[in-house]
């Protein structure tokens, strides 16, 4: 078992974690549950989770390219139709003017027929006066003409007054005849002019009242896509995270795979390579042995001690993966390697070192350089806590 020294200077939290750590790669399971999935079968099933979130992002992204060409052809279709509503709204403005212009028109055509109705209305009477003035002049001048002798030049020259004067009169009330009729043909077309003008604005209204509803539809429904493409592309984008962690998950993963099935398939067991192992520098002297006994004081009585110069390389007896790599109070820089079926080693004493926890190994392979002002490397071998002397697992080649 570990010494007494490392026992008070570690704690027995952290002694069971470095001198009993369990298998390489297991979790202690409770009785009764599932063995835990191998890096392969975990692999397998991020790679299902992969395969599910892909078909959802390229489903996303189809109905997300569709929302935006339909969300585009309503924004065609706003601009058509604000371009027509301003149109319509510059029609309206301008006939609105036109209509006021026109009703202008008519109200003086009004004016002048009536004014020409009165001016008839006035010949027509003069004229009236004018016939009864002659023909009672002219009854009056026949009976002077029988009673008194006038002379009948003169009557002559009166009667030829009225007929010229009738005449003017005559024309007079068929020139303005004609200009009431005139003013009263103008008067009807106007009219009709205006109406046409007034029901091409209320038409234009009506016209201009359904597109600005049409616009408001198309406004509400161009936000509700706004708002949905908005909500898509953050799911896209988080769905492209968590494939994006998924795939690097899957990549470790995989790595891992290789590496355990490297490890199960190429690789002996420590158990099968005792007395086979190499030790863990070259030339290795041994400068103090192994005594599994020893007393309190003595932190490395459960290890041996190995000659190796400062800045010397240090290298793993046996494939497996690193459990600790830190300073230990009476061992310095110490690296444990958990070798699996509850087999570890121990390298401390050293200068630098030069793989990290969770690290996977290979025999042979350079973990530390040794150093760090102590005289020699310690080395040690245990199986489920209990001390193993290193002499009986390597090779029978160190002083």
């Amino acid at each position: 078992m570990i010494s007494g020294l490392v026992r008070r200077s570690l704690g027995p939290a952290l002694v069971t974690a470095v001198c009993c750590f369990g298998p390489v790669g297991t979790v202690a399971a409770p009785v009764g549950a599932d063995p835990p999935a191998s890096a392969a079968e975990t692999a397998a099933m991020h790679e299902q989770s992969l395969a599910r979130i892909e078909d959802r992002m390229r489903a996303l992204k189809d109905a997300l390219a569709n929302r935006e060409q339909y969300r585009d052809a309503l924004y065609a279709e706003l601009e058509r139709t604000e371009r027509d509503i301003a149109a319509l709204a510059l029609a309206g403005h301008q006939l609105s003017a036109m209509v006021t212009e026109q009703r202008k028109a008519l109200d003086d055509l009004v004016r002048r027929r009536a004014d020409a109705a009165v001016r008839l209305a006035d010949a027509r009477a003069a004229l009236a006066e004018l016939l009864r003035s002659a023909y009672a002049m002219g009854r009056g001048d026949q009976l002077r003409l029988l009673l008194d002798q006038e002379d009948p030049a003169r009557s002559g020259r009166i009667f030829g007054y009225y007929r010229a004067l009738g005449r003017l009169r005559a024309d007079r009330i068929r020139d303005v005849g004609r200009q009431a009729a005139e003013l009263e043909h103008l008067s009807a077309e106007a009219e009709a002019e205006t109406e046409r003008l007034e029901r091409l604005a209320q038409r234009q209204d009506e016209t201009r009242g359904r597109l600005e509803a049409a616009r408001a539809v198309r406004a509400a429904i161009v936000d509700g896509l706004d708002t949905a493409i908005a909500g898509d592309r953050r799911e896209v984008t988080a769905l492209d995270a968590d494939a994006e962690a998924l795939r690097s998950l899957i990549e470790q993963l995989r790595r891992k795979a290789q590496i355990e099935a490297e490890v199960t398939v190429t690789q002996e067991t420590i158990a099968a390579r005792r007395g086979r192992l190499d030790w863990p520098v070259a030339d290795a002297r041994v400068l103090r042995g192994f005594h599994a006994g020893g007393g309190l004081g003595d932190a490395h009585a459960d290890g041996v001690m190995l000659a190796a110069a400062d800045g010397s390389e240090v290298h793993a007896v046996h494939h497996g993966r690193v459990v600790y790599a830190d300073w230990l109070r009476g061992f310095g820089l110490l690296l444990v390697i958990d070798h699996g079926d509850g087999y570890m080693t121990l390298y401390g004493n050293n200068e630098t070192l030069l793989k990290e926890v969770g690290e996977w190994v290979d025999a042979g392979d350079v973990i530390a350089l040794s150093g760090s002002g102590r005289r020699g490397l310690y080395f040690a071998i245990r199986r489920h806590g209990k001390p193993l002397d290193p002499g009986d697992w390597c090779r029978r080649n160190a002083g």
